[in-house]
């Protein structure tokens, strides 16, 4: 039988592999993602917000299919950053058992210091943080949920920092936001908003997403 690694280091996985290849045995690896949401100009944006948001910040960002960054067409950036940061300021941090709670805390210090580490360098490289960027000064290992602008080739939006920290870029042609989704070195999930049907089939074939998990949403809130 295989042996099946979820992990969300590559370093990890070389190693599990190498241990595991001296007994010629055979592994199964997930090894982290860089997951990404494509909203074109003529998407639904009520319906891509609440996605986004569930994406991006469900689970604190500790998720392997958690949203890390979202492309969208720049006519209509400036409308659906609105959107995000309204929703964003709604979001409750805490104890996720809690009533109304949306976002739970980080699993460690660690992982808050990633966090934190991520924001500094995002500030460096010139990125603006539009919403959040905070670790909280209470008990436990909570941060604010982030939205940041950024540019796709920096180093911190080419990681996976598993955190809820959301990269913004616009786009302005459907093959360069799929391009730009799929320069990374990780894969995963994929998503794509659009009313366009020739869009919706470019970004599922051979030539669109090259992540295992791609899906389109096409339609409309109501």
């Amino acid at each position: 039988l295989p042996l099946i690694s979820f992990t969300g280091s590559v370093p990890v996985g070389r190693q599990v592999a190498s241990v595991v290849g001296q007994r010629l045995g055979r592994t199964l690896l997930e090894l982290s993602g860089n997951n990404a949401i494509i909203v074109d100009e003529t998407a639904d944006l009520d319906m891509a917000t609440r996605a986004i948001l569930f994406g991006a910040v469900g689970t604190a960002g500790q998720r392997c299919t958690t949203t890390r960054r979202l492309f969208v067409h720049e006519s209509r950036a400036e409308e659906l950053i609105a959107k995000l940061v309204k929703a964003y300021n709604q979001i409750s941090v805490g104890n996720p058992l809690e009533p109304n709670v949306l976002m739970g805390p980080l699993i460690d210090k660690a992982a808050v210091e990633t966090y934190r580490q991520a924001i500094e360098e995002i500030k460096k490289e010139g990125g603006q943080v539009l919403h959040g960027g905070k670790v909280l000064p209470r008990p436990g290992y909570f941060v604010e949920p982030t939205i940041v602008q950024a540019h796709n080739h920096w180093p911190v939006v080419q990681r996976e920092t598993f955190a809820p920290i959301l990269y913004v870029m616009p786009f302005q042609s459907l093959d360069q936001a799929i391009d730009l989704q799929n320069s990374v070195p990780q894969g995963l999930s994929s998503a794509m908003f659009t009313n366009n049907l020739r869009h919706g089939e470019r970004f599922l074939s051979a030539a669109g997403s090259d992540c295992g998990i791609a899906n389109i949403n096409i339609g409309t809130s109501g």
